[in-house]
């Protein structure tokens, strides 16, 4: 699983640095939501945790900038599974909303590039919650989720 956002435009939608750290200067968070989660421990007899193998993702799943109400929205998932082989012991798997408000923007693809993008960081401090409690209520003792990382973003030329 990939733990780095997919946050890269490409110059086909295109917009340009002033238009992105525009939407960047004005936006206020809204709201972040649950929307969903689901989490599943199968414990495996005789298998010891440091033998499990890791692994993270997100996604984001939707984005969208409505203009009349002036604030851009992501819907992002998030999982984690620990596997002893191909047996999957522990995951756990959520669906956050993040919204902001932004005011009017001359760029929809630089609003909702910037959701893409912040929008990613915002949400995951409560995943990295949500999967802790889970696991401690489990009586799993695994390390935190790690940090993520970000690409740059590629604005249009010209």
């Amino acid at each position: 699983m990939n733990l780095s956002p997919p946050t890269e435009v490409s110059e086909a939608k295109g917009f340009s640095s002033s238009e992105y750290n525009s939407v960047a200067l004005s936006a206020h968070l809204r709201a972040i939501t649950l929307l969903s989660n689901s989490f599943d421990y199968n414990p495996a007899d005789g298998v010891r945790q440091e033998d499990w193998k890791l692994g993270y993702g997100v996604r984001v799943n939707s984005c969208r900038y409505n203009q009349d109400e002036e604030y851009v929205a992501a819907i992002i998932k998030y999982s984690m599974a620990a596997k002893h082989g191909r047996k999957k012991i522990v995951t756990c798997n959520a669906v956050y909303g993040v919204f902001y408000d932004v005011g009017f923007v001359s760029s929809t693809e630089a609003a909702e590039a910037f959701c893409n993008n912040v929008g990613v960081f915002a949400a995951y401090p409560y995943f990295r919650s949500l999967v802790a409690t889970l696991l401690w209520n489990a009586g799993v003792d695994l390390p935190p989720l790690p940090a993520i990382a970000s690409t740059a973003h590629i604005p249009k030329k010209g």
